[in-house]
């Protein structure tokens, strides 16, 4: 499947500010493929873990001190929540435009959470969200700029596999224009249906690198599953600081 990230249109109501809601149980199903020069092995597992979110702390609760570094190892581990928690805290501290940066990372891991707990509508808005902050800081190369890219790449890659969802129903056929009207009525199609999975390549044959992509497959009757890549972050403190001159993260 072509993706085309620079050429990928927004919803319309893109980057206004939004509560983050708390989240169910996290399920997610990974295929761990090893390559060799004999050829290649896949595992199949399900991953469960419980996500824990209290509205409720008490005035005495200490804020938890995260740095950025924590944030992005816990979101490079696909803990999504644990690193929401770890921005959320980072963003309600920061002045701009550290402050909309945090934020649009934060967007971005609430975006991957709803897309691996079958909540595809709220994958796209948020994945949607979180890309036009990042854009908002215009980075032209380095470690953010790469982060923003892999992840207009990934809502590029839903909102086509959604729309291949939708466009051959039987209920009706709908042509789509990545309006904000057309990302809630995608998401209404194989909603709260496992159709992404992760798959995780080691190959032994160059270091055991390992790259980790996102596969789209509706139905066991599928041909090959298309994918794209799983977005990590690499930025530093050092990156951050380089950006935004505030040493306090």
């Amino acid at each position: 499947m072509a993706v085309s990230p620079k050429n990928l249109h927004l919803p319309p109501s893109s980057c206004f500010s939004s509560k983050i809601p708390s989240y169910p149980l996290s399920v997610a199903a990974s295929t761990i493929r090893v390559s060799t020069k004999f050829g290649s092995v896949r595992v199949r597992f399900s991953r469960r873990s419980i996500v824990r979110y209290n509205d409720h702390a008490g005035e005495d609760e200490e804020e938890e001190n995260w740095s950025f570094e924590e944030a992005v190892t816990l979101f490079n581990k696909r803990d999504y929540y644990k690193s929401h928690d770890a921005l959320e805290a980072l963003w309600i501290r920061a002045e701009e435009p550290t402050r909309t940066l945090f934020h649009g990372i934060l967007q971005c891991a609430v975006g991957f959470h709803h897309l691996f707990n079958n909540n595809h509508k709220g994958a796209m808005m948020e994945l949607g969200e979180g890309v036009c902050k990042l854009r908002k800081m215009n980075f032209e190369e380095g470690p953010f700029h790469e982060f923003e890219r892999d992840v207009s790449a990934v809502l590029e890659f839903v909102y086509q596999t959604q729309l291949e969802l939708a466009a051959c129903s039987e209920d009706m056929c709908v042509t789509m224009d990545q309006s904000d009207r057309s990302y809630q009525l995608l998401g209404g199609y194989a909603a709260g249906e496992s159709i992404y999975s992760l798959e995780t390549v080691v190959d032994f044959n160059n270091g055991m690198s390992e790259t980790t992509a996102i596969l789209f497959s509706p139905s066991s009757s599928s041909p090959e599953p298309t994918r794209v890549k799983l977005p990590t972050l690499t930025a530093t403190d050092k990156h951050l600081l380089a950006f935004t001159g505030d040493e306090r993260f």
